[in-house]
């Protein structure tokens, strides 16, 4: 039975182009595309994916390049016999001249070759079984990621049928508000004009008008609360302020829909749904994640095979052309190379050994962090459950009262019309009008009220078991 129901049009600002008809569904598709909290949640999964395809990049050796200019403040030729023969032999074959002295050469000549460039490259490689292990915690990583953005997209669907349907019962309750005001209003001209024919009692008169008076303001809120539950629906969906909205929906379910919710069965849903909840999942992930933590520190213990590379080339003399003539004396020894080396090293690290260690206490907590999450996640498990019974609960409470607050609608609108033709007709007093007004109210707001709660029920189901409805409610 369909009381509370249509399409209506919510409109912002005159001459705006308003979104195209919204279902719920398309309201759900439009929150996915634009909403900015999925978007970025989406570029921590896109990070995470990236980690995860070149997760082999952790075996990759630590490579560093780098140059350095210097000017030495002194230059001791006498104790660098290499240089030193290099720059004798040097000029005496460019300038046919005598053996030149260490002492005099440094008190003319020694300016340029102050000067020194060199280079140096550096790599180390090291491979352990941690090294392995972190390339799985990228994996797990991922994995995790995955899991938190999909229950985010998840979660969005939720709000945003919830805020779709409260926005859709909010305006039928402003049409009930509206709706009384006017009974009001038509009530109290009619009692004044009684009142001036002298057909009726002032205080008829009066108490109407008090009426009429007093339900503006109830209005007013309605209205103020309806702009509200608008605008968090645009946030949802990032729509900007002035676009008018056109929701086309409705609240009532099917009787069959509402007869099978009402004789679901909550222990085949825990059962078949309950590990997949989103949060046992996001706490299973971290349960994963810490338990491979625990395993790196572990690693830790094992040696190390260590292989290293350097090579670090000099220039004496930079910028002497001769510095870099081929067939030079200087030639060879400027590129000669001092330090480089090629190294393999085995490194254990002893200490980790040792009781009370930092090592030995990362991984004690390590282990024990991975307890913890393990019980997080009977914890989540046992939560869920009870959710699931409490969400089926209401449901089944909803698709049962909706039956009866039907009824109890339908009369109040039978009574409601006949009190106000007795009015009319003199046979019935004010006060029984105004009663049967509120009675009428009350019922429109009830069965409103119950039907946003069995939608709000549903969406929050179809979050809390994780699964498409026509799955759960039809599988």
């Amino acid at each position: 039975m369909n009381k509370i129901a249509g399409t209506f049009v919510i409109a912002l600002a005159l001459g705006a182009s308003p979104v195209s008809a919204l279902t719920v569904d398309d309201a759900v598709k439009q929150a996915r595309e634009n909403n900015l909290g999925l978007q970025a949640a989406d570029l921590t999964l896109e990070q995470k994916a990236d980690e995860k395809t070149y997760s082999y990049n952790k075996l990759y050796p630590p490579l560093s390049v780098g140059t350095t200019l210097a000017r030495l403040n002194n230059l001791n030729l006498e104790t660098d016999t290499f240089l030193w023969d290099g720059i004798e032999k040097s000029l005496a074959g460019a300038n046919n001249l005598h053996a030149v002295s260490a002492s005099s050469f440094t008190s003319n000549f020694t300016s340029d070759y102050n000067w020194l460039w060199s280079l140096n490259l550096k790599a180390q490689w090291v491979l352990s079984p941690a090294v392995f292990r972190s390339i799985t915690q990228t994996l797990l990583d991922y994995q995790g990621a995955k899991v938190t953005r999909d229950a985010a997209a998840s979660k969005l669907d939720r709000d945003v049928r919830k805020a779709f349907y409260q926005l859709i019962a909010l305006h039928e309750a402003t049409d009930v508000f509206q709706a009384q005001l006017k009974v009001a209003e038509d009530r109290w001209k009619q009692a004044k004009a009684n009142f001036d024919a002298g057909l009726g009692s002032e205080i008829n008169a009066l108490q109407a008008q008090v009426s009429y008076a007093n339900k503006k303001p109830v209005l007013d809120e309605q209205k103020v609360n309806e702009d509200s539950a608008r605008a968090g629906f645009k946030i949802l969906l990032n729509l900007p302020d002035d676009v008018p909205l056109n929701l086309e929906g409705t609240l009532d379910l099917p009787p069959e829909v509402r007869q099978v919710l009402a004789n679901i069965d909550v222990d085949a849903l825990v059962k078949r749904y309950l590990d997949g909840r989103w949060d046992v999942e996001q706490t299973m992930a971290a349960v994963d994640s810490l338990k491979n933590v625990a395993k790196i520190q572990s690693d830790s213990l094992w040696p190390a095979l260590i292989f290293g590379f350097t090579m670090d080339p000099s220039v004496q003399a930079p910028f002497l052309a001769s510095t870099w003539t081929p067939g030079s004396t200087l030639y060879p020894y400027n590129f000669s190379q001092t330090n480089g080396a090629f190294s393999m090293t085995l490194n254990w690290q002893l200490d980790s050994f040792f009781p009370g260690s930092t090592t030995a206490l990362g991984i004690t907590g390590a282990d024990r962090q991975a307890q913890a999450a393990e019980l997080n996640a009977q914890q989540a498990r046992r939560a869920g459950e009870e959710d699931i019974r409490t969400l089926v609960g209401r449901l089944k409470k909803s698709a049962v009262a909706l039956d009866s607050l039907a009824v109890s609608l339908e009369l109040a609108q039978k009574s409601a019309k006949l009190t106000a033709n007795g009015f009319q007709a003199g046979t019935q007093s004010y006060t029984d009008a105004q009663d049967a007004d509120l009675q009428l109210q009350t019922a429109h707001l009830q069965y409103l009220n119950e039907e946003l709660a069995l939608q709000s029920a549903l969406a929050d189901l179809d979050y809390a078991l994780a699964a498409d409805r026509k799955e759960w409610l039809h599988g």
